[in-house]
């Protein structure tokens, strides 16, 4: 049993310790997928709790050419988009019956350009087919004498407890185009002032925000409540509880900090690609985006009815296109440069893409994260000391043994994430419990030796007297 045992702890502390560095390394490992399928695994068992998403980005990045209107006419500077450029991107976006959509950038032009000059660039035509927007801005805190003399109107949310605890802002610095806001509702996308949210610990986004003494919403926020239906009045923001909370709608409830921040998950398994599969109408399988990403040269392809390639690019699409009918859809820039907030599960994101995960894990309630490494460890010890007792025994009673502790183990794991929506990635325990079973089965325990040992003996003592 001792050989056994030493062996196990041995080769186990090795595993635990490799596991371990895996899960700090962030990198892109083989054990990802593994990972993916216990994490939706335990999300299958969870029961109400969670739900899909149901966000498309449309990404402006850097394929995107900018566009002109000949050689004479002098284009936007700077890798600047001009308000031609958005009258098309917002076309397009308009022949694909979005649902609800959100426009992220904030843009500035050159009035001087034939290109911004409102009495050419229909931009406000293009809003116009879309259904009513919610529109980013980016505002500051700068101190009573920077209030503005005509600030734009936010909308204002029922707060239980101290406003003053959240984030204040006290101006727009950056307002939304006017032509966009003829069929749009203004809300914050970025305190500027409020530094120091995103880290390679935390990603913390303002959902709330303290403007003027008023709760205020911020862009994720009020686009995923637009997307449900759920009027302002129906949002409540409460501070007096044990946990600070948003309450969206009757079903929805969203943990906050006390300034009104909202800490990105990073480990919910939420990531660009996700969709399921059904039957259509002709048994051919259809694509379900919950959650999908189309740059602005895939959409151009639907205006090219006649190109049999885009036709192909098209039907290769569909599934995507379709999904703008149903989901939220965002608009913004995701291009090399604009990828610089940290995330801990991966590549950095675009300021788009980390509002795309937010209302994503938003909607589908996966407010999911790691067992903390103090857990994991204490888990580690568990399955050791299960070692130790199961490897006492014979292989006949260790099987049937180890089988049902296996079990229970994962059923307990499932049970945890169910009430606290934490999950570990699972390497560790299938390593040690695979460790287990192999030598159980294959190392030779203290009775096993002493039997084995016992048959020798004779053996080699009738060898003796027939010399």
């Amino acid at each position: 049993m001792r050989q056994r045992f030493v062996t196990f702890a041995v080769l186990g502390l090795v595993l635990a310790l490799l596991a371990e560095w895996n899960l700090r390394s962030r990198a892109i490992s083989p054990l990802d997928k593994l990972n993916q399928f216990w994490l939706e695994f335990c999300v299958g068992n969870s029961g109400n709790k969670l739900s899909d998403p149901a966000v498309t980005v449309i990404r402006i990045n850097d394929d995107y050419e900018p566009l002109s209107i000949g050689p004479d006419s002098p284009s936007a500077a700077d890798g600047k988009l001009s308000r031609l450029d958005f009258a098309t991107i917002l076309g397009f976006v308009g022949k694909l019956n979005p649902k609800s959509v959100a426009f992220l950038p904030t843009p500035s032009f050159d009035e001087s350009l034939t290109l911004n000059q409102t009495d050419i660039v229909p931009l406000k035509d293009a809003a116009m087919q879309l259904p009513r927007l919610v529109v980013a801005s980016s505002v500051s805190d700068d101190g009573e004498q920077a209030k503005e003399t005509s600030p734009l109107t936010y909308e204002t949310l029922e707060v239980e407890g101290e406003v003053s605890t959240l984030l204040p802002f006290t101006r727009t610095i950056r307002r939304p185009d006017p032509q966009i806001l003829a069929n749009g509702d203004p809300a914050f996308k970025a305190i500027e002032s409020a530094r120091n949210l995103t880290s390679e610990e935390a990603t913390k986004i303002p959902l709330v925000g303290n403007f003027r003494g008023k709760a205020v919403a911020s862009i994720v926020l009020l686009a995923v409540a637009n997307h449900a239906g759920i009027a302002a009045d129906q949002i409540k923001v409460n501070l007096k509880a044990a946990k600070p909370h948003i309450q969206l709608g009757d079903a929805k409830q969203i943990p906050i900090a006390l300034d009104g921040t909202f800490t990105l998950p990073r480990h919910g398994g939420i990531t660009p690609g996700m969709k399921t599969m059904r039957a259509g109408e002709d048994r051919e399988p259809v694509e379900d985006y919950q959650f999908a990403t189309l740059r602005v040269d895939e959409i151009a392809y639907t205006g090219e009815k006649e190109d049999e390639v885009a036709k192909r690019i098209v039907e290769t699409l569909q599934g995507k296109f379709d999904s703008l009918q149903d989901n939220l859809v965002l608009i913004g820039f995701d291009r090399l440069a604009d990828r610089r907030i940290p995330n801990g599960a991966g590549p950095p994101l675009s300021e788009t893409m980390m509002v795309a995960h937010a209302a994503a894990t938003i909607q589908s309630g996966r407010f999911i994260d790691w067992w903390p490494t103090w857990l994991r460890w204490v888990a580690i010890l568990i399955i050791g000391l299960i070692g130790f007792i199961l490897l006492r025994f014979s292989r006949a009673k260790f099987i049937p043994l180890w089988l049902l502790t296996f079990l229970l183990f994962f059923a307990a794991c499932v049970v945890i994430f169910r009430s606290t929506l934490t999950w570990t990635p699972p390497f560790f325990a299938f390593a040690l419990f695979g460790l287990m079973l192999l030598i159980g089965v294959f190392v030779p325990g203290g009775n096993q030796a002493a039997a084995k040992q016992a048959t020798e003996e004779p053996e080699a003592s009738e060898s003796e007297t027939a010399e």
